[in-house]
């Protein structure tokens, strides 16, 4: 590079500075530009600069201002060309222009096309653009408008010859053994999960809950969430649940490594989500929009179950722990979610639902935890006529989940038949195990395979591909059962 280019690159990196230093400081717009020009002209770029907003979502709990993020992306930038001695003051502006367009998409009309007003629902939001969820219309636009926005931004990097300066980590693809039993895996990331939150492996041996499981004593509803639909819990004696909460009850006191589960119980949290930290998942810490008990809701629970079995939602996405900001919603249909890495089962007369299996409906979400023989009950029945006449009191199977049942018991494993009977015929659950039951039959008598669908139920399972696995997300304070049998 000649001088007179050094003249002219260096005005503009010390502009950005000087316009850097008068913003009003705020390190999380610092760090979440720098996270997302980190990996420019790298293969990752897209992931990471999703990762830069939900970095900044997470901890402050806002939106970002999109001008003042736009000047701290332009210092990184003007640091990066200078660093690479890029000297074409023409492409870096281009760059910047076109680079600064990806927030707008991401920030304002995400934001304006769906109506967005909480951060909840912009986190919420952003993950489904990055898993490219059709299920709106709305998403359908925007996935194709970033597309072609980081398409633009890559092809400028190439031609402006910016090279990856960040080291790009081995894909999972070659790190991991292939291929693995998806079921098992899911299991263990199920029972770490469940063991980790009541930190406790004996909590793995308790019976399931049952129609004969008495009542939590010790917690009461206090009022209704701000959606108007569930409700807020408070543990009024902490004594009382102790004694009558099934898990709690062998749940981890004072010791080494092991969080104060019995003096801090979890309990049923209507928008209760965990905590995120350095991409670690700590159930003993309180987000979320619930109350200030520890707790999970239903989705947070399935989601963190995934992220600890170590399972991507789709190729080349990370596993990371934000995504157990998904709704229930999301686990109905695989397809329009956009988890290629999952899919809706099908039904036959040799394959039914497995362990490991999601569940999922507008408002909640299960896991598949125990199965028997017989599932559906569908020895019992003689033909297809039947299949109509199916009844959830013989079915055979337990689901784990985080639920207000028992006066708010929170994550729990539910023998089926007794939780749909608490559910009622019309509970969203009856229907979604009814009517794949009565598929299941139908499946079974006529030799058939069948794939139910519905845009209001659906039981999605992973297909364990090895380019759908990534390493497991740590739970905190796992380390208190790392000697259960998972």
């Amino acid at each position: 590079m000649n001088s007179n280019n050094y003249i002219k690159l260096f005005p503009l990196v010390l502009s950005s500075v000087f316009f850097a230093s008068c913003m009003k400081s705020n390190p999380m717009i610092t760090q979440s530009s720098i996270t997302a020009t980190e990996s420019i002209g790298c293969d990752n770029l897209q992931s990471k600069v999703f990762d830069s907003m939900y970095e900044f979502l997470e901890q402050e709990r806002a939106t970002p201002d999109l001008e003042i993020l736009k000047q701290e992306l332009a210092v990184q930038i003007d640091q990066l060309a200078a660093k690479q001695k890029i000297t074409d003051l023409e492409k870096v502006s281009e760059f910047k222009s076109e680079f600064y367009k990806i927030f707008d998409l991401l920030i304002e009309e995400s934001k304006s096309s769906k109506q967005i007003k909480t951060v909840k629902e912009h986190l919420q939001t952003l993950i489904e653009l990055e898993m490219q969820d059709s299920s709106s219309q709305q998403n359908i636009v925007l996935n194709s408008k970033i597309s072609k926005q980081f398409h633009k931004v890559s092809s400028l990097s190439q031609s402006m010859n910016l090279e990856c300066q960040k080291e790009q980590a081995t894909p999972i693809e070659t790190a991991v053994p292939a291929p693995v039993n998806a079921q098992s895996r899911m299991m263990a990331g199920l029972n770490n999960a469940f063991s980790t939150a009541y930190q406790s492996c004996q909590a793995l041996q308790i019976p399931e809950v049952s129609s004969s499981t008495s009542s939590v004593v010790g917690i009461r509803r206090i009022g209704t969430h701000t959606d108007g639909v569930g409700g807020i819990r408070e543990v009024y004696d902490v004594k009382a649940v102790q004694s009558t909460h099934p898990y709690i009850r062998v749940a981890s006191g004072e010791q080494n490594g092991c969080f104060n589960v019995r003096s801090n119980p979890l309990i049923y949290d209507y928008g209760g989500e965990p905590g995120i930290s350095n991409n670690t998942i700590n159930f003993f810490k309180n987000v979320g929009s619930g109350s200030s008990v520890l707790g999970v809701d239903c989705s947070a629970y399935v989601s963190s179950v995934i992220a600890a079995s170590g399972f991507r939602y789709k190729p080349g996405v990370d596993n990371k722990a934000v995504y157990i900001r998904q709704t229930a919603v999301k686990f109905v249909d695989a397809k329009k979610s956009g988890f290629t890495c999952f899919d809706n089962i099908t039904l036959s007369k040799a394959e039914s639902i497995k362990p490991g299996d999601i569940a999922g409906v507008r408002g909640h979400v299960v896991m598949i935890d125990k199965v028997g023989t017989d599932p559906f009950g569908l020895k019992k029945l003689s033909s297809v006529a039947q299949c109509s006449t199916i009844s959830p009191a013989n079915f055979d199977f337990t689901v784990t989940q985080s639920s207000p049942s028992k006066n708010g018991i929170g994550i729990n494993k539910y023998i089926i038949k007794d939780y749909l009977a608490e559910q009622g015929s019309t509970g969203k659950m009856t229907v979604l195990f009814t009517e794949m039951a009565k598929n299941a039959c139908k499946a079974y008598f006529q030799n058939a395979a069948i794939k139910p669908a519905s845009a209001d139920w659906g039981i999605i399972r992973h297909n364990g591909k090895p380019e759908c696995l990534a390493p497991r997300i740590q739970l905190a304070n796992q380390s208190c059962v790392s000697q259960c049998q998972l």
